[in-house]
């Protein structure tokens, strides 16, 4: 793998022009992108995921409440 010099990344990670695309880096570009979008992926589906189980603790919650009453 080449090695970059961190002054010719940007603050949010993209290469600055001075530094040329080697077959390494573009590879290495394309994962860190794949990755990204892996984690944006795994975000929105733990924020799904949380508002299921909300979903079903208040139900729960309900029920129970429901069987104390009766």
């Amino acid at each position: 793998m080449a090695r970059r010099n961190p002054s010719s990344m940007s603050e949010d990670g993209q290469v600055s022009e001075a530094e040329p695309i080697t077959p390494a880096l573009a590879e290495s570009l394309e994962r860190t992108e794949m990755l990204q979008e892996q984690l944006k992926s795994s975000e929105r589906l733990n924020e799904y995921y949380n508002a299921v189980v909300a979903e079903l603790r208040a139900s729960l919650e309900q029920i129970e409440a429901e069987d104390r009453m009766s």
